[in-house]
């Protein structure tokens, strides 16, 4: 379930609100540890401070479901670099957390379209949502047919200042009128070949967004 290069959702709390979100990378791992690089603010690009015996809640996702549990920090380790090192949890200490297959955001990202079908110019332009599933698009024109097999490149942020270019075959769903805007249209795509990495990407992506906004919404309350 757990691999070398896997990326971690590091969470602190206290009264289990959420206080500090982190980004984290597995280094290495043995049947009763994992270690894993120190972790990176999700807000402000810095290297947290964590002493051990710190609690913290860790998601990862898996074979396109996310799953969370709650560890401590054991102590820290020098190997190639320094690490921090958790407890390798047991199956019953995981929760699944994603009810729904793919969690839908609204995202503005840069997209290129092209048409794998007919000689036509591509669609470069901006997302409207994005889930593991597929995405919405502004459209100025309906140049794509219903049905119609895509070329998709995605950019999308990985890290502060980093982005990962994603590419995956789609297929047209459907044109709609943007509300207010007659000449605007939203394009549905659904993604028919992509590969189990990028798609990880972009659902880990996206669960990363939904808990950055509730962690905001309960600070402005």
């Amino acid at each position: 379930m757990f691999s070398v290069g896997m990326k971690l959702t590091i969470e602190t709390f206290i009264d289990n609100e959420v206080k500090e979100t982190f980004q984290a990378t597995i280094v290495d791992l043995t049947k009763k540890k994992i270690f894993m690089d120190f972790p990176i603010n999700q807000d402000t690009g810095r290297t947290g401070y964590f002493l051990e015996g710190s609690q913290i809640r860790v998601s990862f996702i898996s074979k396109g479901v996310v799953y969370r549990f709650q560890t401590e920090i054991k102590g820290r380790k020098k190997l190639t670099i320094p690490v921090l090192e958790i407890p390798y949890p047991k199956k019953d200490e995981l929760i699944k957390i994603q009810r729904r297959k793919f969690v839908r955001i609204d995202k503005s990202l840069d997209i290129a379209i092209y048409s794998l079908e007919r000689d036509i110019e591509p669609l470069i332009s901006r997302t409207i949502d994005i889930s593991g599933g597929g995405v919405a698009v502004r459209a100025d024109t309906c140049q794509f047919e219903q049905g119609e097999e895509l070329d998709i490149m995605i950019v999308l942020p990985v890290e502060i200042n980093h982005y990962a270019y994603l590419s995956m075959k789609g297929e047209v769903i459907s044109y709609t009128v943007i509300d207010g805007l007659e000449t605007t249209y939203k394009l549905s795509i659904k993604f028919k070949s992509i590969k189990e990495e990028t798609q990880e990407k972009i659902i880990k992506y996206c669960f990363d967004e939904q808990l950055e906004r509730r962690r905001k919404l309960r600070v402005s309350k």
